[in-house]
């Protein structure tokens, strides 16, 4: 019997999708994506029954016409977010009992009706299943059409040229379409879904086949289990595993042996999903059979002549009504049975898709934590990277020389133990410098500058140790003049150290160096003070 699909989905920038790579592998012909300067070439695909361009009545009647390159291409280029819908497609199943002929003529009504009723294009693709789909397990009964149909509303402008205008009503949001005085979107989807099954059951009549119906089983009545989902990485592998099972065969029959194919399913919603079916087909054979049991035990009507039964015909009318007796016993056991099964049943498939939930979640936190790991180790590369360069700058300013150009070298005795120690600062406030340099460069990286505030502190605790310790060498010298000489020339070397960087060292550095500062400075003024004493001034 025909069974109902009619389902839609919209593709769209946001998942990735485009309007022509969509149409060109559902219609299986070559097609030119002008915005992206690409080509999508799907013609040697197979299971392709016919393709057409359906345009609404209006347009059709004005004798317009257009291409389904031209047509996808115009319906890319009307949409101008990154998220748009571009297109949206319903599938439906066409019944395997019709023919061809009929098939099409079904589909084509369908997408026709839809055209006319939002104004919008149709494309429309039969399919049917290929061999090699046959040979991994597909029904060979699953005829199919794909309906692309624009998200736009198709016009004719003052050329005589079909333009895509507004977004059809389908499109619309659910808080525009309430302020339109509309139904939500899914109320029209069921309606869609219901026009499907109005159309295909009135072709079914006319052959006397069984009809489709849109309702899911619940509402039907039946007590049939819907199977979940299986995606396309679960279904690649169970084809892979089919496939690869055919070639054991194949391979084994070559070689004069029987190979017997495994037919259980590769992954965990395979085994859900046989589950499910084999909980239905018991279903199914239970139904069956309270029929015919309800058929065998039909009492015929009362004879219309008087008729005296015998002790013997008594004694056998209780033998059957002992038999319809245990009958009903053992129905009524064995649905009490089937209630368990399938009360176990569900307690399994419920358990698998727990198991499969909390797979799927184990599998995304795995994700993450690899992916974590990942960031890391690159994070870890590129820090060891910058600390590599980092080290080459470090060399290079701590191995360059203090300059011969220093207006203060030359007023000093560079060999002498104050032109030594004074030299070692100066070295320091040159390193400084350098590195505030190197930390003002656009290529540094942000911890590159951690690990030059780091060399900077440092240098500055050197820059304060060195200078207290040249000051107190300072006082222990006994000639008073060259006292005051060598405390003025570091006063003026600390002092401009000072200025020039104490912005970028630490509080506490800022703190001892004016300490220091303060310290020298006085030094100087006691001198000054006890050399004029010494003069007689």
């Amino acid at each position: 019997m025909a069974i109902f699909i009619a389902s839609t989905k919209s593709i769209s920038r946001g998942k990735g999708q485009s309007a022509i790579a969509s149409a060109s592998y559902r219609a299986g012909v070559e097609l030119e994506d002008k915005r992206y300067g690409k080509t999508h070439d799907y013609s040697k695909r197979s299971g392709v029954m016919s393709t057409d361009i359906i345009l609404p009545s209006a347009l059709a009647a004005a004798n317009a016409g257009i291409d389904r390159n031209d047509l996808w291409n115009k319906a890319e280029a009307a949409e101008k977010r990154k998220d748009a819908r571009v297109a949206r497609e319903w599938l439906i199943n066409l019944p395997h009992e019709l023919s061809e002929q009929d098939r099409k003529a079904l589909a084509h009504r369908f997408a026709q009706t839809l055209a006319d009723r939002y104004g919008t294009i149709a494309d429309c693709a039969i399919h049917k299943p290929t061999q090699r789909e046959i040979e991994r397990g597909a029904d060979p009964r699953n005829y199919h059409a794909h309906i692309m149909f624009t998200t736009r509303c198709a016009e004719i402008n003052d050329n005589n040229e079909i333009i895509l205008t507004d977004k059809a009503t389908i499109e619309l949001s659910d808080n525009k379409r309430r302020s339109l005085g509309m139904e939500r979107v899914s109320h029209e989807i069921t309606d869609v879904r219901q026009l499907w099954e109005q159309i295909a059951n009135e072709k079914l009549t006319e052959h006397n086949h069984e009809l489709i119906d849109s309702r899911s089983y619940h509402d039907q009545g039946k007590d049939i289990e819907p199977q979940i989902k299986m995606g396309s990485v679960a279904t690649k592998l169970e084809r892979d595993k089919y496939e690869s099972e055919l070639k054991k065969a194949v391979q084994a029959k070559e070689e004069g042996k029987h190979y017997e194919i495994d037919k259980t399913p590769a992954t965990v919603r395979g085994e859900i999903n046989l589950m499910i079916n084999e909980r239905n087909r018991l279903v199914r054979t239970r139904e069956l059979a309270d029929l015919r049991e309800s058929q065998l035990f039909v009492v015929p009507a009362a004879p219309t002549s008087k008729y005296k039964p015998s002790q013997d015909s008594n004694d056998e009318l209780e033998q059957a009504e002992s038999v319809v007796e245990r009958v009903k016993q053992a129905r009524i056991q064995r649905q009490i049975a089937l209630a368990a099964a399938e009360k176990l049943e569900k307690q399994r498939i419920a358990q698998r898709q727990r198991d499969i939930a909390a797979q799927e979640e184990h599998e995304r936190l795995l994700a993450q934590e690899e992916a974590r790991q990942a960031k890391l180790e690159q994070q870890r590369a590129r820090i060891a990277v910058e600390e590599a360069n980092f080290k080459k700058q470090h060399d290079h300013i701590s191995h360059q020389g203090l300059s011969s150009q220093h207006r203060i070298l030359k007023t000093i005795d560079q060999k002498s133990d104050f032109g030594q120690r004074l030299k070692t600062i100066l070295h320091l406030d040159q390193q400084m410098s350098a590195w505030q340099h190197y930390r003002s460069e656009p290529s540094t990286t942000d911890h590159q500058k951690q690990l030059v505030d780091l060399e900077q502190h440092k240098i500055g605790s050197l820059i304060t140790s060195q200078s207290k310790q040249l000051l107190d060498n300072i006082k222990s010298i006994s000639d008073l003049s060259t006292r005051q000489a060598h405390t003025k020339t570091l006063e003026r070397v600390f002092d401009d150290i000072k200025a020039r960087q104490q912005s970028v060292l630490s509080p506490e550095q800022q703190r001892q160096m004016r300490t220091i500062s303060a310290e020298i400075n006085g030094y100087s003024r006691d001198i000054n003070r006890n050399r004029g004493m010494s003069l007689g001034f």
